[in-house]
């Protein structure tokens, strides 16, 4: 149990040994240098030890003192953050923060998010973009998005749960198949760009009973965006994010060469801090993100079944 005590005297106490002076501390707390003295005098009494010397005009701290003032340094800023923070959320709105994959962020979310914001008045959202897996832990966010293997290794402080999966798709220029097709080439012998983040061609032949065929030129990219603008530029063949490659696909700019896409052997996945109750911000951010995804989802599938697109689970390994 809490023994308060004065909140006058703690505040008078702390400002003149901040300032080593009872007259600017009557000053910043705006009573007379009488009113402070009393109060330091009655906090020591309460305390039962001096916490300050006084010699003349000249004051400093007693070691009890000392040790005080360092605890309600660092309450009074605290409080102070507090104080700021309650102050700017109201004056703001409140605010998503959240921390993505580069990749998700540029593709997607982006071009989404403005369907919350208009549903929601009053709440912001600050997006980050960021290198996959960079967690950057030191900072404080809602949410944070990134893929990777079904059972990810978690960070500390964070829980985690699948967004989604989506489907590979093996996607080129629609000029390469014409220009192969003219020549009599086979596709599987077209250069191969590869995603260095997630390499999974040979997986994917094999799941998808495709023969990889020999191998003639194989390009890696570090990052995912690069690699699927050299397939629209005609530079080879690659495995897509059917996420990020549906509008590149939609507009023809990138086309779907093997009749077959395979569900993804990793996932999207929402990392969100462990703590007793979010923000009625973040519950809705979560609620429209979960929803959205899913209905984007959905409407992937319906439109690779137009196209003729057999999509295949992916063999999981025996245990």
């Amino acid at each position: 149990m809490r023994r308060w005590r004065s909140l006058t005297a703690l505040r008078a106490f702390e400002a003149v040994a901040r300032h080593g002076s009872v007259s600017v501390a009557a000053a910043e707390l705006n009573v007379t240098r009488p009113a402070i003295s009393k109060q330091v005098a009655l906090l020591e009494r309460d305390l039962a030890c001096p916490l300050l010397y006084r010699d003349g005009n000249r004051i400093s701290l007693t070691a009890a003192g000392s040790e005080l003032h360092a605890g309600l340094r660092q309450a009074f800023d605290l409080i102070s953050a507090s104080v700021e923070s309650v102050a700017r959320r109201a004056a703001q709105g409140e605010r998503v923060r959240v921390l993505v994959c580069r990749d998700f962020a540029t593709s997607w979310l982006a071009g989404q998010v403005g369907a919350f914001l208009v549903g929601n008045p009053g709440i912001s959202v600050e997006i980050t973009a960021e290198r996959n897996g960079n967690f950057r832990l030191e900072e404080t966010f809602d949410f944070r998005i990134f893929y990777g293997p079904e059972n990810p290794m978690v960070p500390p402080g964070l829980g985690q749960s699948e967004l989604c999966r989506w489907v590979d798709l093996p996607v080129c220029a629609p000029d390469l198949v014409d220009r192969y097709l003219r020549t009599g080439l086979d596709l599987t012998e077209a250069p191969q760009l590869v995603d260095a983040n997630y390499d999974i061609w040979e997986d994917f032949c094999a799941n998808a009973g495709l023969d990889p065929g020999p191998t003639r030129q194989r390009t890696l990219f570090n990052e995912t965006n690069l690699c699927m603008s050299a397939a629209a530029s005609g530079g080879g063949i690659a495995i897509g994010d059917s996420f990020l490659n549906m509008p590149l696909i939609r507009q023809k700019q990138l086309t779907i060469p093997f009749k077959v896409g395979l569900l993804s052997a990793q996932t999207y996945s929402l990392f969100s801090p462990l703590i007793p109750e979010r923000s009625k911000a973040a519950r809705r951010f979560e609620h429209w993100l979960r929803t959205a995804v899913q209905a984007y989802q959905s409407t992937i599938l319906d439109e690779l079944s137009l196209l003729g697109i057999r999509v295949i689970e992916r063999a999981r390994p025996e245990q």
